[in-house]
């Protein structure tokens, strides 16, 4: 056992500033948002539990990373349902290991994502709430803004585009600024 346990608001931190991320991960092994937010708040129980075993200078999001690893298995090995078809653990091991780097850069891109959101028209970012945030169907929203569902997709697909070299532009912009 540590004998340096985080303070309180230290722990509380360490865990909040992690939130993002660690959903995000939980995702690439589960595609249940409300599945991955139930297995988030149960890591976040044993990261509050547990802080007293993280080494303070260590990597945190990769030990917090480890914990919700360890409680999606245990929420597939308690809810054995179809939706996550059977994977052996070896196989979640393995998605696991693979998204953990992907997600090393999550708050930076998020924060640029933020950041080029805010440079879209209202008309773009009233579609990206609809569609994204409100899981309307692009019929649906069609209809509310009389325009096809083909039209939709394309304007979709202008918008992703856009956001990509944004938020790309962003995160090398801060990289010279860092680098």
């Amino acid at each position: 056992m540590n004998s340096h346990k985080p303070s309180t608001a230290d722990a509380l931190r360490l865990i909040t500033t992690h939130q993002s991320a660690l959903l995000a991960f939980i995702l690439t092994l589960h595609r249940s948002y409300a599945d991955a937010q139930d297995i988030l708040q149960e890591t976040n129980v044993v990261l509050w539990e547990k802080i007293e075993e993280f080494e303070p200078g260590s990597n945190f999001k990769s030990w917090a990373f480890r914990i919700a690893y360890l409680q999606t298995l245990a929420f597939f090995k308690r809810n054995q349902r179809g939706s996550w078809l059977g994977f052996s653990s070896d196989l979640v091991e393995i998605l696991a290991r693979e998204a953990e780097p992907l997600l090393d850069d999550f708050e930076q891109r998020q924060e640029a994502l933020r950041h080029c959101i805010g440079q879209l028209t209202e008309s773009d970012r009233a579609l990206l709430r609809a569609y994204y945030f409100g899981g309307r169907a692009l019929a649906e929203i069609g209809a509310n803004m009389q325009k096809s569902v083909g039209s939709l997709k394309q304007v979709l697909l202008r918008i992703r585009r856009s956001l990509k070299q944004c938020i790309e532009g962003q995160i090398a912009v801060r990289g010279e600024h860092h680098g």
